[in-house]
């Protein structure tokens, strides 16, 4: 099975930073393009094609916003959880999403991710949106800059970097929660992000060392799961 990444900012930022990962990249004729895209395919010698729109629209789905610009790229490597163990940094903050279903939901969480210098997202086999073209997408090409592990359990995973040092920090809405500005995110942190409408499940929320909230006006009941991270993961950040 062809792997594709469309849109313009997704190809473009895969072809300055990740050029080894694209096969080959496909124009749709008669689109207007910034010369930079063009120089950017010569300058890193990749194969690329100019196609009538028929036959460019036969490469991916009906109705994706491609802006004319498509690149076949490698199979998806995620990262296996014992090359992380072996990662010795003093420093380092895991993201864990529970069950996240929305494409565009994971692509801006690891986008969001990326610029805050997040070290890996854990996701799980199963119940979870995988990394697909339209998460690359909404990455906008961010999707190798951070490492992603596959795990068939996460708790099994949680209780592994628990025994690392790792402290577990559960975003959830309850009345066990803190707010975000009282906690003290701790060197080696896990921030759990949970289903965009169940949230976290009961037995992942067991294993939280602190569970928190983001204080809002209550104008609305609970914010987007990509704007709450992007917070969350700002104050840890400033840690």
């Amino acid at each position: 099975m062809k792997n594709y990444i469309y849109g313009k900012n997704a190809v473009e930022n895969t072809i300055k930073n990740f050029s080894y990962e694209i096969k080959q990249v496909f124009i749709l004729k008669g689109h207007s393009f910034d010369p930079d895209v063009y120089s950017l395919i010569k300058k890193n010698k990749i194969e690329w094609k100019s196609l009538e729109k028929q036959e460019f629209n036969l490469l991916i789905k009906e109705g994706v916003n491609h802006q004319g610009l498509i690149a076949q790229v490698r199979d998806f490597k995620y990262l296996e959880m014992k090359d992380f163990y072996n990662d010795s940094k003093l420093n380092q903050t895991v993201l864990i999403l529970d069950k996240i279903q929305d494409p565009q939901n994971f692509g801006s969480i690891i986008r969001t991710a990326s610029l805050f210098g997040v070290d890996a997202i854990i996701i799980q086999e199963t119940n979870q949106v995988q990394v697909t073209p339209a998460v690359m997408k909404a990455s906008a090409g961010t999707i190798y800059n951070v490492p992603i592990i596959k795990v068939s359990n996460l708790k099994s995973a949680i209780s592994n970097l628990k025994d690392r040092g790792f402290w577990i920090y559960s975003s959830y809405l309850g009345e066990k929660s803190i707010s975000i500005k009282d906690v003290d995110f701790d060197k080696k942190s896990v921030v759990i992000i949970g289903n965009e409408g169940k949230g976290i499940g009961n037995k992942i929320l067991e294993l939280s060392d602190f569970m928190f909230q983001i204080d809002t006006n209550n104008v609305i009941d609970s914010l987007n799961v990509s704007v709450a991270t992007g917070i969350i993961l700002f104050k840890l950040f400033n840690r």
